[in-house]
C-alpha cells in the first residue's frame, strides 16, 4: 500500500523526499529500510563496459569477469590501483604493499580493513603480519576461531561482532542484531556502552576469562561506527575488482570512464592522466575539430586506442556554452575558429577559454594565435588590434609555460610534469626524485619535492598530517609528525609544490618520508632560473 498511509512525507524544496522518523524507529514500527548506493565506481564501469563493446565488440558484465585474474592481482599487488574504486587510497595502496591480495576475498578484508575504526583499534598491522606468516595466529578463546579464522583471528566484519556475541555471550539472534545496531550508532554513546557491558557481563558469566571478556569487548568498541558489515564488503570488493581489472585489461577505456564520471574518487584528473600515461596510455588535449564535450577514444580500433580529452574539463565553461557547442557540433564538424565561435554563438570569454585551453590548436597551433584568432572571430577586439592577420610573430609559450598553462585551463596537462622542467636543478641541489627511493637506505636523510595531490588529517591519527607528493616519475609518501606540522602549518596548507627534508622510511615495501622541514618550491623562480640558464648558454 501506498507508504503515505503509514508514515508521515515531506516534499522539500529540491524536490526530494523525506519520511519525518528516525531509521531506528522505523524497525521499531515495522518498517523496513534498504540503502541504495549511487556510486560513481559503478558509473566508471558501466562506461568502460559501454566503450568496450564499441570498440571490440566483446560485451563484459560485472558478475561475468574472471575472479582470477594474474594481470589483475599483480597490478593490486604493486599497489597501481589509483582510480580504482574503494582500493585508491594512500592508506589502501600501503596496505596492499603489505598484504599483496590473490583472491578476491583478500580484498573483501582490504575494503573492511581500512577503516578508521579498525586503523583505531590497531587491526591492520596484526592481521598483515600474520597474513604474511610473520606472526603466529592465536586466538583469546578457542570459540573464536571457527568465526575469525578468514581474518586470521582478527574480529574485522559487524558479522562476526553478531557471532561473538552469539558464541561467547549467549546471545540470541536478536539480542545479536540488537548489539550490532548499537555498535552503528556511534553518537548514541548510552545505548552502545549498555549494549557492550552487557555483552562483557554475559561472556563472564560463559566462563570467557575477565581479561579476555575485556579485551573483546574493548576491540569491538572501538571500531563500533566503522565496522564493515561482510555482505557490503563483498559488493564493494567486486566493484573494486572490476575497476581494478579494466585498469589492467582496457586502460584507455578506464581512464577515458573514470573522466567522463568525475568528480568522483581519491584523486585530480592530471594526477589520473599522468600516471596513465606513465603506463603507456596515449592521452590528446581538448580539441574543438576531433573532440566531443565527453571524452572520446581515438586510433586503432582493436588496440592502444588514444584518449581525447572532453570540452567538459575546460574551466569556465558554463552550462549555456555546453549547451551551444554540443548543439552547434550536431550540425556538422567544425572547420575553424571563426566557425566555432560563429555557429556556438560564443562569448569572448567562451573563445578565450577554449583557445587558453588548446582546443583551437588544430585550427590555429599556438594559444597565443588561437587567442587572438578567437577574440576576431568574438567581434570583439582592442580597437587598435588588427582586424584580420597580425603584422608581427607572436611570442608562443615554452613547454614548461605550457604544461602549466593547462593546469589553469582544465587541470589536465599532456605536455608533461611540471616537476620534469625543473629536475637538472633539484638534482644539483641533491633532491631525490620518486624514481631514486629504491636505492635509499632505511633511516637515512632525504631531500624530496613534488606536486602536493592529497593533505589528509585524520581524526585517529593523533595530529599527524600525511601528504602525497607526485613527481614526474611517480609518488612520494610524507609522514608530518604534529610539532613539524604545528610548525609548518602554513607552507603545508597552502604551497601547491614542496621542498621537503626528512628521513627516509623503509617497511618491507611501504616507503615513506618523515618530514622535519618544508619550504615552498616556487614556480616562478624555477621559471625564471631556467630561463636565464638558457640565455646564457
Amino acid at each position: 500500500r501506498p507508504l503515505g498511509e503509514y508514515l508521515p512525507i515531506e516534499e522539500t524544496s529540491m524536490g526530494r523526499t523525506i519520511l519525518q522518523f528516525d531509521k531506528d524507529d522505523l524497525d521499531a514500527a515495522g518498517v523496513p529500510k534498504f540503502d541504495f548506493l549511487g556510486l560513481g565506481g559503478l558509473t566508471v564501469v558501466h562506461k568502460a563496459f559501454d566503450a568496450i563493446e564499441a570498440r571490440t565488440g566483446r560485451t563484459l558484465r560485472l558478475y561475468d569477469l574472471p575472479v582470477d585474474d594474474e594481470a589483475t592481482y599483480a597490478m593490486i599487488g604493486r599497489g597501481e590501483t589509483l582510480g580504482t574504486f574503494q582500493i585508491e587510497s594512500r592508506a589502501q595502496i600501503q596496505s596492499i604493499l603489505q598484504t599483496r591480495p590473490e583472491r578476491l576475498y583478500d580484498i573483501v578484508v582490504q575494503v573492511a580493513l581500512i577503516r578508521p575504526g579498525p586503523i583505531q583499534a590497531r587491526f591492520v598491522r596484526p592481521y598483515t603480519r600474520r597474513r604474511l606468516g610473520l606472526e603466529e595466529v592465536e586466538y583469546l578463546d578457542p570459540r573464536l576461531e571457527p568465526i575469525t579464522k578468514r581474518t586470521y583471528g582478527i574480529p574485522i566484519f559487524q558479522e562476526q561482532a553478531m557471532a561473538i556475541s552469539m558464541a561467547l555471550g549467549g546471545f540470541s539472534a536478536a539480542e545479536a542484531d540488537e548489539l550490532r545496531r548499537a555498535m552503528g550508532h556511534r553518537k548514541k554513546l548510552p545505548k552502545l556502552h549498555a549494549a557492550i557491558q552487557r555483552l562483557k557481563g554475559r561472556m563472564e558469566q560463559n566462563g570467557v576469562a575477565p581479561d579476555v571478556a575485556e579485551q573483546i569487548t574493548d576491540d569491538l568498541y572501538s571500531f563500533s561506527n566503522y565496522g564493515f558489515p561482510e555482505s557490503h564488503a563483498w559488493s564493494f570488493a567486486l566493484i573494486a575488482y572490476a575497476t581494478a581489472y579494466l585498469k589492467a585489461h582496457y586502460p584507455a577505456e578506464f581512464l577515458m570512464a573514470i573522466l567522463n564520471a568525475w568528480p568522483m574518487g581519491f584523486y585530480p584528473p592530471a594526477t589520473l592522466v599522468h600516471e596513465a600515461r606513465r603506463n603507456g596510455v596515449t592521452v590528446r588535449p581538448p580539441c574543438l575539430r576531433d573532440g566531443k564535450w565527453e571524452c572520446t577514444l581515438e586510433g586503432p580500433e582493436r588496440e592502444h586506442p588514444a584518449v581525447r580529452i572532453g570540452w567538459k574539463h575546460i574551466k569556465g565553461l558554463g552550462e549555456e556554452a555546453r549547451n551551444r557547442l554540443q548543439a552547434a557540433a550536431g550540425g556538422g564538424p567544425f572547420t575553424g575558429v571563426e566557425d566555432v565561435v560563429r555557429r556556438a554563438a560564443l562569448s569572448r570569454k567562451d573563445a578565450l577559454h577554449l583557445a587558453r585551453a588548446g582546443a583551437f590548436e588544430a585550427f590555429e597551433p599556438g594559444r597565443r594565435k588561437a587567442a587572438w584568432a578567437a577574440l576576431r572571430a568574438a567581434g570583439d577586439v582592442l580597437p587598435l588590434a588588427p582586424a584580420r592577420h597580425l603584422p608581427f610573430d607572436v611570442d608562443e609559450m615554452g613547454d614548461e609555460e605550457l604544461i602549466f598553462l593547462d593546469y589553469l585551463a582544465t587541470g589536465i596537462t599532456v605536455a608533461g610534469h611540471p616537476m620534469e622542467h625543473i629536475r637538472d636543478r633539484l638534482r644539483e641541489h641533491g633532491v631525490a626524485s620518486s624514481a631514486d627511493l629504491e636505492e635509499v637506505p632505511d633511516r637515512a636523510p632525504i631531500l624530496v619535492s613534488g606536486l602536493v595531490v592529497a593533505r589528509q588529517h585524520p581524526a585517529t591519527a593523533n595530529g599527524t598530517v600525511f601528504i602525497l607528493l607526485e613527481d614526474e616519475h611517480g609518488f612520494i609518501n610524507i609522514i608530518v609528525p604534529p610539532p613539524v606540522y604545528a610548525a609548518h602549518r602554513e607552507v603545508i596548507h597552502h604551497a601547491p609544490f614542496l621542498l621537503i627534508q626528512g628521513r627516509f622510511e623503509r617497511d618491507g615495501r611501504v616507503m615513506n618520508v618523515v618530514a622535519s622541514r618544508f619550504r615552498a618550491l616556487e614556480r616562478d623562480r624555477a621559471i625564471a632560473h631556467r630561463t636565464a640558464h638558457g640565455r646564457r648558454s
